[in-house]
Protein backbone atom coordinates (compact mmCIF):
# COMPACT_ATOMS: atom_id res chain seq x y z
CA UNK A 1 0.00 0.00 0.00
CA UNK A 2 1.34 3.56 -0.87
CA UNK A 3 0.15 6.48 1.30
CA UNK A 4 0.44 9.97 -0.61
CA UNK A 5 -0.96 13.18 0.64
CA UNK A 6 -4.25 14.41 -0.70
CA UNK A 7 -3.22 17.49 -2.56
CA UNK A 8 -0.74 15.38 -4.32
CA UNK A 9 -3.59 12.55 -4.94
CA UNK A 10 -5.68 14.92 -6.21
CA UNK A 11 -3.40 16.40 -8.95
CA UNK A 12 -2.44 12.92 -9.95
CA UNK A 13 -5.96 11.31 -10.28
CA UNK A 14 -7.83 14.20 -11.45
CA UNK A 15 -5.55 17.27 -12.39
CA UNK A 16 -8.42 17.56 -15.29
CA UNK A 17 -11.72 16.65 -13.15
CA UNK A 18 -10.48 18.48 -10.16
CA UNK A 19 -14.50 18.82 -8.95
CA UNK A 20 -14.77 14.91 -9.86
CA UNK A 21 -15.20 13.89 -5.84
CA UNK A 22 -15.91 16.55 -2.83
CA UNK A 23 -12.33 14.77 -1.45
CA UNK A 24 -9.59 13.19 -3.28
CA UNK A 25 -9.08 9.48 -2.49
CA UNK A 26 -7.18 9.21 0.96
CA UNK A 27 -5.09 5.52 -0.03
CA UNK A 28 -4.25 3.87 -3.47
CA UNK A 29 -3.30 -0.03 -3.45
CA UNK A 30 -1.64 -1.80 -6.26
CA UNK A 31 -3.65 -5.57 -6.69
CA UNK A 32 -2.96 -8.30 -9.05
CA UNK A 33 -5.48 -6.57 -10.98
CA UNK A 34 -4.15 -2.97 -11.51
CA UNK A 35 -4.66 -0.23 -9.58
CA UNK A 36 -7.18 0.42 -7.02
CA UNK A 37 -8.07 3.45 -4.74
CA UNK A 38 -10.70 4.20 -1.86
CA UNK A 39 -12.42 7.15 -0.86
CA UNK A 40 -12.76 8.12 3.21
CA UNK A 41 -16.32 10.46 2.53
CA UNK A 42 -19.34 9.64 0.92
CA UNK A 43 -19.85 13.10 -0.54
CA UNK A 44 -21.12 13.43 -4.30
CA UNK A 45 -20.50 16.16 -6.86
CA UNK A 46 -23.72 16.02 -8.53
CA UNK A 47 -26.94 13.80 -8.34
CA UNK A 48 -26.08 12.11 -11.24
CA UNK A 49 -22.81 10.56 -10.26
CA UNK A 50 -22.28 7.52 -8.00
CA UNK A 51 -21.31 8.04 -4.36
CA UNK A 52 -17.52 7.56 -3.65
CA UNK A 53 -17.46 4.93 -1.60
CA UNK A 54 -15.48 3.52 1.64
CA UNK A 55 -14.75 4.15 5.57
CA UNK A 56 -13.10 6.97 7.11
CA UNK A 57 -10.75 4.99 8.85
CA UNK A 58 -9.88 1.14 9.39
CA UNK A 59 -7.79 -1.11 7.31
CA UNK A 60 -8.44 -1.59 3.22
CA UNK A 61 -10.87 -4.35 3.17
CA UNK A 62 -10.30 -6.42 -0.22
CA UNK A 63 -14.54 -6.44 -0.83
CA UNK A 64 -14.17 -2.18 -0.72
CA UNK A 65 -11.45 -2.11 -3.27
CA UNK A 66 -13.13 -0.42 -6.46
CA UNK A 67 -12.43 -0.02 -10.23
CA UNK A 68 -11.37 2.60 -11.67
CA UNK A 69 -14.06 5.61 -11.14
CA UNK A 70 -16.77 6.14 -13.40
CA UNK A 71 -16.35 9.45 -15.99
CA UNK A 72 -18.48 12.27 -16.45
CA UNK A 73 -22.01 11.05 -16.58
CA UNK A 74 -21.63 7.74 -15.64
CA UNK A 75 -19.56 6.24 -18.45
CA UNK A 76 -16.50 4.58 -17.68
CA UNK A 77 -13.23 5.79 -18.30
CA UNK A 78 -11.49 4.65 -21.37
CA UNK A 79 -7.85 3.76 -21.09
CA UNK A 80 -6.90 7.52 -22.08
CA UNK A 81 -8.27 9.13 -19.38
CA UNK A 82 -7.90 6.84 -16.62
CA UNK A 83 -5.25 8.33 -14.35
CA UNK A 84 -3.50 4.73 -13.68
CA UNK A 85 -1.26 5.83 -16.34
CA UNK A 86 -0.64 9.36 -14.78
CA UNK A 87 -0.43 7.66 -11.67
CA UNK A 88 2.52 4.86 -12.34
CA UNK A 89 5.69 6.66 -13.08
CA UNK A 90 4.85 9.02 -10.15
CA UNK A 91 4.64 5.82 -7.61
CA UNK A 92 7.53 4.00 -9.66
CA UNK A 93 9.80 7.60 -8.91
CA UNK A 94 8.71 6.91 -5.02
CA UNK A 95 10.00 3.70 -4.88
CA UNK A 96 12.93 3.69 -6.33
CA UNK A 97 14.25 7.04 -4.46
CA UNK A 98 12.82 4.50 -1.11
CA UNK A 99 15.44 2.03 -2.61
CA UNK A 100 18.11 3.72 -3.72
CA UNK A 101 20.61 2.05 -1.58
CA UNK A 102 19.66 -1.62 -2.86
CA UNK A 103 19.63 -0.45 -6.44
CA UNK A 104 23.01 1.43 -6.55
CA UNK A 105 24.45 -2.08 -4.81
CA UNK A 106 22.93 -4.69 -7.37
CA UNK A 107 23.95 -2.05 -10.00
CA UNK A 108 27.76 -2.12 -8.71
CA UNK A 109 27.82 -6.10 -8.62
CA UNK A 110 26.68 -5.65 -12.27
CA UNK A 111 29.55 -3.51 -13.54
CA UNK A 112 32.34 -5.67 -11.28
CA UNK A 113 31.01 -8.96 -12.63
CA UNK A 114 30.91 -7.51 -16.40
CA UNK A 115 35.02 -5.91 -15.81
CA UNK A 116 35.89 -9.73 -14.25
CA UNK A 117 34.73 -11.42 -17.26
CA UNK A 118 36.37 -8.82 -19.38
CA UNK A 119 39.20 -8.86 -17.24
CA UNK A 120 39.45 -12.91 -17.84
CA UNK A 121 38.94 -12.80 -21.44
CA UNK A 122 36.12 -15.02 -21.70
CA UNK A 123 32.49 -15.44 -23.13
CA UNK A 124 31.01 -17.93 -20.16
CA UNK A 125 32.60 -17.18 -16.96
CA UNK A 126 31.77 -19.31 -13.56
CA UNK A 127 29.88 -16.25 -12.33
CA UNK A 128 28.30 -14.74 -15.01
CA UNK A 129 27.37 -16.26 -18.45
CA UNK A 130 27.96 -13.87 -22.04
CA UNK A 131 26.20 -15.33 -25.11
CA UNK A 132 28.06 -14.95 -28.54
CA UNK A 133 25.89 -12.75 -30.11
CA UNK A 134 27.99 -10.87 -32.66
CA UNK A 135 26.94 -10.38 -36.24
CA UNK A 136 28.63 -12.63 -38.72
CA UNK A 137 29.67 -9.71 -41.14
CA UNK A 138 31.34 -7.54 -37.90
CA UNK A 139 33.11 -10.64 -36.45
CA UNK A 140 35.31 -11.79 -39.15
CA UNK A 141 38.35 -9.17 -38.89
CA UNK A 142 40.51 -10.41 -42.08
CA UNK A 143 44.36 -10.85 -41.31
CA UNK A 144 43.76 -10.30 -37.44
CA UNK A 145 44.50 -13.76 -36.61
CA UNK A 146 47.65 -13.79 -38.62
CA UNK A 147 48.64 -10.48 -37.16
CA UNK A 148 48.76 -11.54 -33.69
CA UNK A 149 49.83 -15.73 -34.40
CA UNK A 150 53.24 -14.22 -35.25
CA UNK A 151 53.81 -12.70 -32.09
CA UNK A 152 53.74 -16.07 -30.46
CA UNK A 153 54.41 -18.62 -33.39
CA UNK A 154 58.07 -17.53 -34.62
CA UNK A 155 58.08 -17.90 -38.51
CA UNK A 156 54.22 -18.00 -38.59
CA UNK A 157 53.31 -19.20 -42.15
CA UNK A 158 49.84 -20.23 -43.72
CA UNK A 159 52.07 -21.56 -46.84
CA UNK A 160 52.01 -25.40 -45.59
CA UNK A 161 48.78 -27.46 -46.80
CA UNK A 162 46.35 -28.77 -43.84
CA UNK A 163 46.53 -32.50 -45.41
CA UNK A 164 49.07 -34.50 -47.10
CA UNK A 165 49.00 -35.47 -50.47
CA UNK A 166 50.43 -38.11 -52.71
CA UNK A 167 52.60 -35.49 -55.33
CA UNK A 168 54.34 -33.95 -52.30
CA UNK A 169 55.76 -37.56 -51.77
CA UNK A 170 55.85 -39.18 -55.00
CA UNK A 171 59.21 -37.64 -55.86
CA UNK A 172 60.43 -36.51 -52.31
CA UNK A 173 63.34 -33.31 -53.45
CA UNK A 174 63.35 -32.59 -49.39
CA UNK A 175 62.69 -35.38 -46.91
CA UNK A 176 61.31 -35.02 -43.83
CA UNK A 177 63.70 -34.40 -41.35
CA UNK A 178 61.74 -35.99 -38.20
CA UNK A 179 59.74 -38.74 -37.43
CA UNK A 180 56.46 -39.05 -36.65
CA UNK A 181 54.58 -37.10 -35.17
CA UNK A 182 56.82 -34.32 -36.45
CA UNK A 183 57.54 -35.74 -39.69
CA UNK A 184 57.30 -38.34 -42.42
CA UNK A 185 60.95 -39.62 -41.57
CA UNK A 186 60.66 -43.50 -42.19
CA UNK A 187 57.26 -44.25 -43.10
CA UNK A 188 56.70 -43.20 -46.68
CA UNK A 189 56.44 -46.45 -48.25
CA UNK A 190 53.22 -47.01 -46.06
CA UNK A 191 52.17 -43.36 -46.52
CA UNK A 192 52.28 -43.90 -49.83
CA UNK A 193 49.77 -46.65 -50.09
CA UNK A 194 47.54 -44.21 -48.02
CA UNK A 195 47.67 -41.33 -49.74
CA UNK A 196 46.97 -43.35 -53.05
CA UNK A 197 43.77 -43.94 -51.83
CA UNK A 198 42.98 -40.99 -49.51
CA UNK A 199 41.47 -37.23 -50.33
CA UNK A 200 43.09 -33.95 -49.46
CA UNK A 201 41.16 -30.99 -51.18
CA UNK A 202 38.87 -29.01 -48.78
CA UNK A 203 35.09 -29.14 -49.57
CA UNK A 204 34.19 -25.94 -51.65
CA UNK A 205 31.62 -24.45 -49.30
CA UNK A 206 34.69 -23.53 -47.03
CA UNK A 207 37.04 -22.57 -49.51
CA UNK A 208 35.18 -20.61 -50.84
CA UNK A 209 33.86 -18.53 -47.43
CA UNK A 210 35.71 -14.66 -47.56
CA UNK A 211 36.78 -15.13 -43.84
CA UNK A 212 35.96 -18.47 -41.84
CA UNK A 213 34.96 -18.48 -38.46
CA UNK A 214 35.66 -21.17 -36.35
CA UNK A 215 35.34 -23.24 -33.32
CA UNK A 216 37.53 -25.35 -31.44
CA UNK A 217 35.00 -27.74 -29.18
CA UNK A 218 37.25 -30.06 -26.89
CA UNK A 219 36.13 -32.58 -24.55
CA UNK A 220 36.02 -31.05 -21.40
CA UNK A 221 33.58 -31.72 -18.27
CA UNK A 222 32.58 -27.39 -18.28
CA UNK A 223 30.53 -27.73 -21.66
CA UNK A 224 28.16 -30.04 -19.69
CA UNK A 225 25.11 -28.29 -19.16
CA UNK A 226 26.64 -25.16 -20.41
CA UNK A 227 24.21 -24.96 -23.49
CA UNK A 228 26.48 -23.72 -25.61
CA UNK A 229 25.15 -25.79 -28.43
CA UNK A 230 23.20 -23.08 -30.33
CA UNK A 231 26.00 -20.67 -30.74
CA UNK A 232 28.56 -23.54 -31.70
CA UNK A 233 26.39 -24.37 -34.87
CA UNK A 234 26.53 -20.59 -35.92
CA UNK A 235 30.57 -21.11 -36.82
CA UNK A 236 31.39 -22.12 -40.26
CA UNK A 237 33.87 -24.50 -39.34
CA UNK A 238 33.54 -26.54 -36.23
CA UNK A 239 36.55 -29.16 -35.18
CA UNK A 240 35.87 -31.62 -32.63
CA UNK A 241 38.59 -33.95 -31.26
CA UNK A 242 38.69 -37.97 -30.87
CA UNK A 243 35.80 -39.77 -29.97
CA UNK A 244 34.02 -36.89 -27.78
CA UNK A 245 30.48 -37.72 -28.84
CA UNK A 246 27.43 -35.27 -30.38
CA UNK A 247 24.59 -37.74 -30.29
CA UNK A 248 22.53 -37.03 -27.16
CA UNK A 249 24.75 -33.73 -25.99
CA UNK A 250 23.41 -31.36 -28.84
CA UNK A 251 21.75 -29.06 -25.91
CA UNK A 252 26.00 -28.19 -24.96
CA UNK A 253 27.77 -29.00 -27.77
CA UNK A 254 26.05 -28.82 -31.13
CA UNK A 255 25.82 -30.86 -33.92
CA UNK A 256 27.64 -29.41 -36.54
CA UNK A 257 31.40 -31.01 -37.31
CA UNK A 258 33.35 -30.08 -39.86
CA UNK A 259 36.37 -31.89 -39.24
CA UNK A 260 36.80 -34.36 -36.40
CA UNK A 261 40.93 -35.20 -35.91
CA UNK A 262 41.34 -38.49 -34.11
CA UNK A 263 43.96 -41.38 -34.55
CA UNK A 264 43.80 -44.98 -34.46
CA UNK A 265 42.79 -45.56 -30.86
CA UNK A 266 40.24 -42.98 -30.13
CA UNK A 267 38.60 -43.66 -33.11
CA UNK A 268 35.79 -45.52 -31.33
CA UNK A 269 32.93 -43.19 -32.22
CA UNK A 270 30.06 -43.72 -34.99
CA UNK A 271 30.78 -42.13 -38.22
CA UNK A 272 27.19 -41.91 -38.75
CA UNK A 273 25.54 -40.41 -35.74
CA UNK A 274 28.59 -38.00 -34.20
CA UNK A 275 29.51 -36.87 -37.75
CA UNK A 276 27.70 -35.26 -40.22
CA UNK A 277 27.81 -36.76 -44.11
CA UNK A 278 30.47 -34.37 -45.31
CA UNK A 279 32.42 -34.04 -42.09
CA UNK A 280 36.45 -34.56 -42.78
CA UNK A 281 37.63 -37.68 -40.80
CA UNK A 282 41.62 -36.57 -40.17
CA UNK A 283 44.05 -38.68 -39.02
CA UNK A 284 46.57 -37.71 -36.70
CA UNK A 285 49.22 -40.03 -37.36
CA UNK A 286 51.81 -40.54 -33.74
CA UNK A 287 53.94 -43.30 -35.48
CA UNK A 288 54.03 -45.65 -38.08
CA UNK A 289 51.10 -47.82 -37.60
CA UNK A 290 48.54 -45.63 -37.50
CA UNK A 291 49.55 -45.30 -41.32
CA UNK A 292 49.33 -49.43 -41.56
CA UNK A 293 45.88 -49.12 -39.74
CA UNK A 294 44.14 -46.67 -41.91
CA UNK A 295 45.80 -48.04 -45.09
CA UNK A 296 43.83 -51.82 -43.93
CA UNK A 297 40.93 -50.21 -42.73
CA UNK A 298 40.39 -48.23 -45.85
CA UNK A 299 41.08 -51.08 -48.46
CA UNK A 300 39.64 -53.94 -45.92
CA UNK A 301 43.05 -56.00 -46.03
CA UNK A 302 44.36 -57.96 -42.20
CA UNK A 303 44.16 -55.55 -39.75
CA UNK A 304 46.79 -54.74 -37.92
CA UNK A 305 46.36 -55.20 -33.80
CA UNK A 306 49.70 -54.81 -32.51
CA UNK A 307 51.78 -51.49 -31.94
CA UNK A 308 48.78 -49.96 -30.30
CA UNK A 309 48.51 -48.57 -26.41
CA UNK A 310 44.41 -49.29 -26.55
CA UNK A 311 43.14 -51.82 -29.16
CA UNK A 312 41.56 -49.26 -31.99
CA UNK A 313 38.25 -50.30 -34.10
CA UNK A 314 38.57 -53.86 -36.14
CA UNK A 315 35.21 -52.22 -38.20
CA UNK A 316 34.71 -48.42 -38.66
CA UNK A 317 32.28 -47.71 -41.36
CA UNK A 318 33.74 -44.27 -42.46
CA UNK A 319 32.98 -42.60 -46.16
CA UNK A 320 36.72 -43.09 -47.96
CA UNK A 321 35.89 -39.74 -49.78
CA UNK A 322 35.94 -37.76 -46.43
CA UNK A 323 39.45 -38.92 -44.99
CA UNK A 324 42.15 -36.49 -44.81
CA UNK A 325 45.49 -37.05 -43.50
CA UNK A 326 46.84 -34.37 -41.58
CA UNK A 327 50.29 -32.26 -42.23
CA UNK A 328 52.58 -33.57 -39.34
CA UNK A 329 54.07 -29.66 -39.92
CA UNK A 330 51.12 -28.55 -37.43
CA UNK A 331 52.10 -30.94 -34.64
CA UNK A 332 55.76 -29.80 -35.10
CA UNK A 333 54.55 -26.42 -34.59
CA UNK A 334 52.70 -27.20 -32.04
CA UNK A 335 55.47 -28.64 -29.77
CA UNK A 336 57.97 -26.36 -30.55
CA UNK A 337 56.97 -23.36 -30.91
CA UNK A 338 54.04 -23.45 -28.52
CA UNK A 339 55.22 -25.95 -25.88
CA UNK A 340 59.13 -25.56 -26.75
CA UNK A 341 59.42 -29.29 -26.22
CA UNK A 342 62.68 -30.80 -28.62
CA UNK A 343 61.69 -32.62 -31.76
CA UNK A 344 64.38 -35.68 -30.70
CA UNK A 345 63.84 -36.89 -27.25
CA UNK A 346 65.37 -39.66 -24.90
CA UNK A 347 62.80 -42.71 -25.60
CA UNK A 348 61.96 -42.34 -21.42
CA UNK A 349 60.83 -39.04 -21.87
CA UNK A 350 58.30 -38.81 -24.36
CA UNK A 351 55.94 -35.66 -24.10
CA UNK A 352 53.38 -34.94 -27.08
CA UNK A 353 50.75 -32.85 -27.13
CA UNK A 354 47.43 -33.06 -27.21
CA UNK A 355 44.82 -33.60 -29.90
CA UNK A 356 43.03 -30.00 -28.35
CA UNK A 357 45.96 -27.87 -28.58
CA UNK A 358 46.96 -29.15 -31.93
CA UNK A 359 43.39 -28.12 -33.25
CA UNK A 360 43.77 -25.08 -32.05
CA UNK A 361 47.45 -24.82 -33.79
CA UNK A 362 45.62 -25.98 -37.20
CA UNK A 363 42.90 -23.42 -36.72
CA UNK A 364 45.31 -20.06 -36.24
CA UNK A 365 46.85 -21.38 -39.32
CA UNK A 366 43.69 -22.02 -41.63
CA UNK A 367 40.65 -19.75 -40.29
CA UNK A 368 40.32 -15.57 -39.48
CA UNK A 369 38.79 -15.92 -36.52
CA UNK A 370 39.04 -18.71 -33.92
CA UNK A 371 36.82 -19.52 -30.75
CA UNK A 372 37.49 -22.59 -28.58
CA UNK A 373 35.05 -24.05 -26.20
CA UNK A 374 35.50 -26.84 -23.27
CA UNK A 375 39.07 -26.50 -22.78
CA UNK A 376 41.05 -26.82 -19.20
CA UNK A 377 41.12 -29.71 -16.86
CA UNK A 378 40.07 -29.53 -13.02
CA UNK A 379 42.18 -27.91 -10.24
CA UNK A 380 45.01 -30.91 -9.59
CA UNK A 381 43.84 -31.02 -5.99
CA UNK A 382 40.82 -32.07 -7.46
CA UNK A 383 40.97 -35.89 -7.91
CA UNK A 384 37.48 -36.55 -7.99
CA UNK A 385 36.33 -33.75 -10.51
CA UNK A 386 35.66 -35.73 -14.27
CA UNK A 387 37.45 -34.30 -17.08
CA UNK A 388 35.26 -34.98 -19.99
CA UNK A 389 31.41 -33.75 -20.34
CA UNK A 390 30.91 -37.46 -21.52
CA UNK A 391 32.51 -39.81 -19.53
CA UNK A 392 33.61 -40.55 -15.88
CA UNK A 393 37.29 -40.81 -16.07
CA UNK A 394 39.58 -38.16 -13.76
CA UNK A 395 42.26 -36.20 -13.59
CA UNK A 396 44.25 -39.29 -12.44
CA UNK A 397 43.81 -40.83 -15.27
CA UNK A 398 46.20 -38.04 -17.07
CA UNK A 399 49.48 -38.96 -14.48
CA UNK A 400 50.77 -41.37 -16.91
CA UNK A 401 49.72 -40.42 -20.37
CA UNK A 402 52.40 -38.35 -22.18
CA UNK A 403 50.89 -35.23 -22.22
CA UNK A 404 51.60 -31.74 -20.06
CA UNK A 405 48.18 -30.45 -19.55
CA UNK A 406 49.52 -27.27 -17.03
CA UNK A 407 52.10 -26.51 -20.14
CA UNK A 408 49.50 -26.92 -22.17
CA UNK A 409 47.66 -24.75 -20.12
CA UNK A 410 49.98 -21.84 -20.08
CA UNK A 411 50.05 -21.76 -23.69
CA UNK A 412 46.44 -21.15 -24.18
CA UNK A 413 46.35 -18.34 -21.71
CA UNK A 414 48.81 -16.90 -23.80
CA UNK A 415 46.91 -17.21 -26.83
CA UNK A 416 43.90 -15.63 -24.67
CA UNK A 417 45.79 -12.76 -23.37
CA UNK A 418 47.29 -11.43 -26.76
CA UNK A 419 43.22 -11.98 -28.04
CA UNK A 420 44.76 -14.74 -30.80
CA UNK A 421 41.60 -16.73 -29.47
CA UNK A 422 38.47 -16.34 -27.77
CA UNK A 423 36.75 -18.27 -24.67
CA UNK A 424 32.83 -19.69 -25.36
CA UNK A 425 34.00 -21.69 -21.89
CA UNK A 426 35.44 -20.69 -18.84
CA UNK A 427 39.06 -21.62 -18.70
Amino acid sequence: MFSLEEDELTWILFPSQPGFCSLPPREVILTEGGWRWRWSTEGRTDGRLPRCRGREDGPVDPAELLPAPPGPRGRAVTSDESSGPRLIPFLLIKMINKSRGKILGVLALFLVMVWYSIYREDRYTQLFYFPVQENNKTMCPLGEVEKKAAQLIGNYTRDHPLFLQLKDYFWVKTPSLYELPYGTKGSEDVLLRLLSITHYSLPESIRSLKCRRCAVVGNGHRLRNSSMGDTINTYDVVIRLNNAPVHGYEQDVGSKTTMRLFYPESAHFDPRTDNNPDTLLVLVAFKPMDFQWMEAILNDKKRVRKGFWKQPPLIWDANLEQVRVLNPYYMEVTAAKLLNLPMKQPRKVKQKPTTGLLAITLALHFCDLVHIAGFGYPDSANKKQTIHYYEQITLKSMAMSEHNVSHEAVAIKRMLELGLVKNLTYF
